[in-house]
């Protein structure tokens, strides 16, 4: 049986091209932006739906499948050094608490979660420390200290992209 991954805030699927290339199967996606969601389809040939909400708040009328591995690259502008850095006080900030309902919905045996460099400095230390916090009482091993990666640091034939700006990966 195939290993299953979702893809949550997906944008145009970085990681979908991740759990593609370890012959993974995406059994769900997520992207709010239409232009984004039309690139993933045409890109992964597979619909990237809307508003996470829709999944889990309110009535949740809508079921997201079981999975093996939650992909998550849940918005960065809340975080980020260019915006207004409100954190989780901001709706999108916020976003990562349904990520959390997912997993204690569905225990996959793998989380990957990415954001920008800013959600672990000194801004965002009450987040960050939440955030670790969460995932352990979900049962999840992480690391207290980020992993930080610079895209353009590694090497176009293992993925890397001439973007200088750092990812924290959870």
């Amino acid at each position: 049986m195939a290993t299953t991954f979702i893809d949550l805030f997906a944008g145009i699927g970085g990681f979908h091209a991740a759990g593609s290339a370890f012959g993974w199967k995406c059994v769900f996606a997520n992207e709010i932006d239409p232009a984004a969601a039309a690139i993933y389809k045409l890109n992964w040939k597979q619909e990237a739906l809307g508003n996470i909400h829709d999944f889990t708040r309110g009535g949740r009328k809508k079921q997201i499948p079981a999975h093996d591995v939650l992909f998550g690259g849940f918005p960065c502008q809340p975080f980020s050094k260019s915006g207004k850095q409100l954190g989780m006080e901001e709706d999108r900030g916020s976003l990562f608490h349904d990520i959390a309902f997912i997993l204690e919905k569905h225990k996959p045996s793998m989380v990957v979660l990415e954001n920008v460099r800013n959600i672990a400095g000194p801004r965002h230390a009450h987040e960050w420390t939440y955030i670790v916090s969460k995932l352990r009482d979900l049962g999840y091993r992480v690391s207290s200290k980020p992993f930080v990666v610079s895209p353009h640091r590694i090497p176009p034939s293992y993925g890397g992209t001439p973007q200088a700006r750092e990812r924290v990966f959870i």
